[in-house]
């Protein structure tokens, strides 16, 4: 996890205790998992599964939300609860515009870039038309 959590107590940064709670994790039951880390240590950092990652996972959703309104990012054409099929059609797009490139690219740096970014376009378009048509399968598109 690359997130920082700062000012925390000793035991919270040497991952004995919760970011969120401070429950300490010592000869304790509580089921942790990692979250982050410790900005002066590079330590990783452990929070609580329940209810504390419950909680960083909802502000972090949040956060993100928050940030693709005000970037302007929030589409219309977006289906589905997480904006799948607006994310595909960007992918589609960018497809379209590497064929033309290809098409009279002779440069071979530029030639191999945009072969690497129409290898990562054209996965992610095939992972998101999966995860589209199971939706629309199941009923919940």
């Amino acid at each position: 996890m690359e997130r920082y959590y700062w000012n925390l107590s000793l035991a919270q940064a040497q991952g004995d205790a919760c970011v969120m709670c401070g429950s300490e994790y010592r000869d304790s039951a509580i089921k942790r998992i990692p979250v982050g880390r410790d900005p002066a240590t590079e330590a990783e950092v452990y929070a609580c599964v329940t209810p504390c990652a419950a909680e960083i996972v909802a502000e972090t959703d949040r956060m993100a939300r928050e940030l693709r309104e005000a970037a302007g990012l929030d589409d219309d054409t977006d289906l589905g609860r997480d904006g799948e099929f607006g994310h595909l059609l960007r992918d589609l797009r960018v497809l379209v515009g590497t064929e033309a490139l290809l098409a009279v690219t002779q440069d071979v740096p530029t030639l191999q870039f945009v072969l690497q970014m129409t290898a990562v376009h054209a996965e992610t378009a095939m992972i998101r038309s999966r995860k589209l048509l199971a939706r629309s399968q199941a009923g919940e598109g």
